[in-house]
């Protein structure tokens, strides 16, 4: 879907209400209380959404309640096409990019923007890898001043990438994988304990995991019943190995760098949120704005309003 068919599709804010309506509500009206299927729509003045009132039992719903769309006065169709430019450019959106291009304040934007990386941030969460598991760690942010030594002030991250291959070998080569699926998580220490807990939150058990042999991966493959195999970073074959989870450290820093030069320590994990939701579903072409949205309609309220 192009820009202009996307503007089409959502040219004012009854087709928006309508999207989000029917995706909260697939199968038509079902009230909260008491699984009523019959509503009035109530029109309260001062209200730009109205209210569904089940007729059985008037308890009231609103589809943005309790989602990042609750009380925001930013026009819907204002809302889907900012989650539209997010969702399609693979370098992402800064908040001043969206000022410039939807015409609002600063502060608006990048609160907007906040809220729909919260929302990838929490649907991320909700998935664990598992097979063959490519795990390595990195460094992100900071000014190194030596080649052989990490930046100073540079924040540990703990990366992951899940790889699909047509071969049963656990080695596949990098040509014969398929499609692939990785995560990003910011941590203030790469020892043992902080590592541990990363990967019980975000690795499946009994899978394959090829890491560089760093002791935290060995004892924590035990705990995970992981089948465990090294290679070293100078074996002249890491290159091949650690192939996918290396495209994603460099892809990562590239999109942190580029789109917001490298800054934002403190939201850091955010911007890992919206670059792994987007990365992990890239192959579905403009189709992942449509489960942008979706995502955000299932995202918690936030407690600032837009």
């Amino acid at each position: 879907m192009t820009l202009l068919q996307w503007q089409d599709k959502f040219s004012d804010e009854e087709a928006c209400r309508q999207y989000l309506f029917d995706q909260y509500w697939p199968e038509g009206f079902v009230c909260l209380k008491c699984q009523g299927t019959k509503y009035w729509t109530v029109q309260r003045s001062g209200r730009t959404a109205p209210v569904y009132e089940c007729a059985a039992c008037g308890h009231q719903a609103s589809v943005p309640a309790g989602t990042i769309f609750e009380r925001t006065k930013v026009a819907l169709r204002v809302w889907f096409l900012a989650i539209f430019l997010i969702a399609v450019d693979k370098g992402g959106k800064s908040a001043l990019a969206l000022s410039r291009e939807l015409g609002l304040p600063y502060v608006t934007t990048w609160l907007l923007h906040h809220k729909i990386q919260q929302a990838t941030a929490e649907r991320n969460r909700r998935y664990k890898l598992g097979g063959l598991v490519e795990l390595d760690d990195a460094y992100f942010g900071g000014v190194s001043q030596s080649p052989w030594h990490r930046p100073r002030m540079a924040q540990a991250s703990v990366v992951g990438e899940r790889i699909k291959t047509r071969s049963s070998s656990a080695l596949a080569s990098r040509a014969k994988a398929i499609r692939s699926m990785c995560f990003l998580e910011a941590v203030p220490d790469l020892k043992d304990p902080t590592v541990k807990k990363v990967l019980e939150r975000r690795v499946e058990t009994n899978g394959v995991w090829l890491t560089d042999g760093a002791p935290v991966y060995v004892s924590a493959a035990q705990e995970h019943q992981a089948e465990h195999k090294v290679t070293l970073s100078t074996d002249p074959q890491a290159e091949a190995v650690f192939h996918w989870v290396n495209i994603v450290i460099s892809n990562a820093k590239a999109y942190i760098d580029g789109t917001f030069h490298g800054r934002g320590r403190a939201r850091r994990q955010l911007y890992f949120g919206e670059f792994t939701y987007r990365f992990n579903r890239r192959y579905l072409g403009t189709g992942i704005a449509d489960r942008l949205i979706v995502a955000c309609l299932a995202s918690k309220r936030h407690p600032y309003a837009t």
